[in-house]
């Protein structure tokens, strides 16, 4: 069995030095391996190549195939034709394709509009807190552009994101067609994201999708065990989305039914696993924390029966630090602690699981109403 490694690396922005030292591990961890490795770098403007180079990196040499000029990460189309033509001419039992770059989980906000506008109160000037961004054309992916893209004439086995926040339950179920294992982190990553090196040493590149994730969960959790960082790793069973989504659709209608005060909800999101700026809480620890905090008699089989659907979908999870003790491997958007952008809260309506289910989004809406 082959397997083929696409990596989109998205450095056109503050990120462009880590870019360099992955491509470097990249290119020394290939000694030995059997993967066939490809990368489109997109660099920062004023390093000393301005445009996108795509190189093959096989034996430990990093072999240059084609110069595309500058090019903008954050349009679907130049990651749909780096996927769909990479996979062509390096054909392979497997493909894994890693997007490698910054994440805001499912805040697909414009970072480059400095202007954000609150969505339940009057309008007022606030400071900037998608995937792939790209400093020069000053655009990004955001969720459904991601999607656009990875709607590719090939099969994606796996798809990881060497990202920050990237690891929710909205994320995924965008993508739920898309691939069959997503990899992919709750938390922030430090800059030295993945173990490539062992990656292109270790993988088995004959174990099938979902072993592929478990061991990439396993290699990101050995390599920070060193470190002093807080960090999450976790992978996905892409088949079991619909099914989680319908359980998430369930509690969310009964939860709202049957809780009497909003304080009541308030601490309990308070009390739950949160991740980035607040907006992201780890869905197993709400579920459960609305179990033993609300004891809502009626909520009770809701719960259960979601907690055992996300379990079927979460292969592998990893944590590490004080601070991700209570990190299960899936997060979900509330904002919990202040009102929403209301450009944020506008796309997260238009996502596929806002509209495919409904329920969630409108417990958001009647918690801060």
């Amino acid at each position: 069995m082959t397997l083929t490694l696409l990596i989109y690396l998205s450095a056109d922005n503050n990120l462009n030095d880590s870019a360099r030292q992955d491509l470097e591990s990249l290119r020394r961890g290939s000694f030995n391996s059997d993967i066939t490795v490809i990368v489109q770098l997109d660099r920062w403007e004023f390093v000393d190549v301005e445009e996108t180079i795509r190189y093959l990196i096989k034996d430990g040499e990093l072999t240059e195939i084609k110069r595309l000029g500058e090019t903008n990460a954050g349009d679907p189309a130049v990651l749909k034709s780096f996927i769909e033509e990479s996979a062509k001419v390096y054909p392979s039992d497997k493909l894994m394709v890693v997007i490698w770059s910054h994440g805001s989980g499912v805040d697909d906000a414009d970072i480059y509009d400095r202007k954000r506008e609150l969505y339940f109160v009057p309008k007022e000037e606030v400071e900037e807190i998608g995937v792939s961004y790209d400093d020069s054309a000053q655009d990004f992916l955001d969720n459904i552009e991601l999607q656009k893209a990875l709607d590719v004439d090939v099969k994606i086995d796996v798809l990881g994101f060497d990202a920050c926040l990237m690891g929710m339950f909205e994320v995924a179920y965008q993508l739920r067609n898309q691939s069959d294992v997503f990899v992919g982190s709750q938390y922030i990553e430090p800059p030295t994201g993945w173990d490539y090196p062992r990656i292109l040493e270790e993988l088995n590149s004959e174990e099938n999708s979902h072993n592929i994730g478990e061991s990439l969960v396993q290699f990101y959790a050995d390599y920070y065990e060193r470190e002093s960082y807080d960090v999450t790793q976790s992978a996905f069973k892409m088949e079991h989305l619909e099914e989680v989504a319908k359980d998430l659709d369930a509690f969310a209608k009964v939860l709202r039914d049957n809780v009497a005060c909003k304080k009541d909800l308030k601490y309990t999101f308070l009390s739950s696993q949160m991740f980035g700026q607040s907006d992201y809480i780890d869905l197993v620890d709400f579920v459960k924390k609305v179990k033993s905090r609300l004891k809502l008699e009626a909520v009770e089989p809701y719960a259960d029966k979601l907690l055992l659907s996300l379990e079927q979908m979460i292969i592998a999870n990893h944590t590490l630090g004080n601070r991700m003790r209570d990190a299960h491997g899936v997060s979900i958007y509330f904002p919990s602690q202040k009102r929403p952008f209301k450009e944020t809260f506008e796309m997260y309506e238009k996502l596929d699981f806002s509209k495919d289910y409904g329920n969630w989004i409108r417990l958001i809406k009647w918690y801060w109403v």
